[in-house]
């Protein structure tokens, strides 16, 4: 199984290693690296491997450029197993991770899955700053604990759940849990993801995602959406892409579905 992470852990010189020694590795992300170029307005060489540390990771915590690095890191290193021979029969990704599953299944192309990316990492950019909170609780004991303006971002094992909101919200919900003993943790990112405050994405990538031929897929993968195996309805559907930026990620289940 071939699994691709999601925002958060991003790092500058992720790869680095590999640039400079795996040819293979290397090609694909110069190829990437100047597609995207004119899309993003910077060189994703120059943050990852070339840049202060500090200024490198300061940039890789604006989404516009973490979700196209991610992509561009995951699909690369995922060119160079194939390179040696190493083919998944099935795979998943958590969140924007699912993108590089997608491409590699061939539901779009690979100019196509940067195009997406970047587009929607654009859109996910311009909503209103939140902040996520991942919490030592299984989902339904978290649940109760939770204001109508917070929402279930991702649940990503039996016993962590994340969760997504703007930051008076959020910060309400840290002190109800300190006060119960109970552990959480503010992750690195920008936006509220997976939560009510990308509503406003979902109909402009919709329209986005309209114009590209989408494909049913030839590897089988797992849905963060229904944490079932991908149905060559949903690959097709651009709904299903664009309400994924939305729905919770139920990493854990998915898992589970895998095992």
């Amino acid at each position: 199984t071939f699994m691709f992470p999601g925002q958060g852990a991003q790092h500058f010189g992720m790869g680095a290693g590999l640039y400079e020694t795996e040819p293979v590795f290397r090609e694909a992300v110069d190829h990437c690296a100047d597609i995207l170029e004119p899309v993003i307005g910077l060189d994703l060489r120059e943050v990852l491997y070339r840049r202060d540390a500090d200024e490198a990771n300061a940039i890789l915590q604006e989404t516009r450029v973490t979700q196209p690095a991610l992509f561009v890191t995951e699909y690369a290193m995922a060119k160079l197993w194939f390179s040696w021979g190493i083919r998944p029969s099935a795979m998943i990704g958590h969140s924007v991770g699912e993108y590089v599953a997608g491409c590699l299944a061939g539901v779009f192309t690979l100019d196509e899955g940067l195009a997406l990316v970047a587009q929607r990492a654009k859109l996910v950019q311009a909503q209103r700053p939140g902040t996520m909170l991942a919490i030592r609780k299984p989902e339904a004991e978290l649940l109760p604990f939770l204001a109508d303006d917070i929402d279930v971002a991702a649940v990503n094992s039996p016993a962590l759940t994340v969760v997504a909101g703007d930051f008076g919200a959020i910060e309400s919900l840290e002190r109800k849990l300190k006060e119960q003993g109970i552990v959480a943790k503010r992750l690195r990112t920008s936006h509220a993801f997976h939560s009510h405050m990308m509503d406003p994405v979902v109909n402009p990538f919709t329209e986005i995602l309209s114009e590209v031929e989408l494909k049913q897929p030839t590897i089988p993968y797992v849905s963060n959406v229904t944490s079932d195996w991908i149905s060559d309805e949903e690959a097709v559907d651009p709904s299903y892409w664009a309400g994924h930026v939305r729905q919770t990620v139920r990493f854990a289940d998915g898992i589970g579905r895998l095992l």
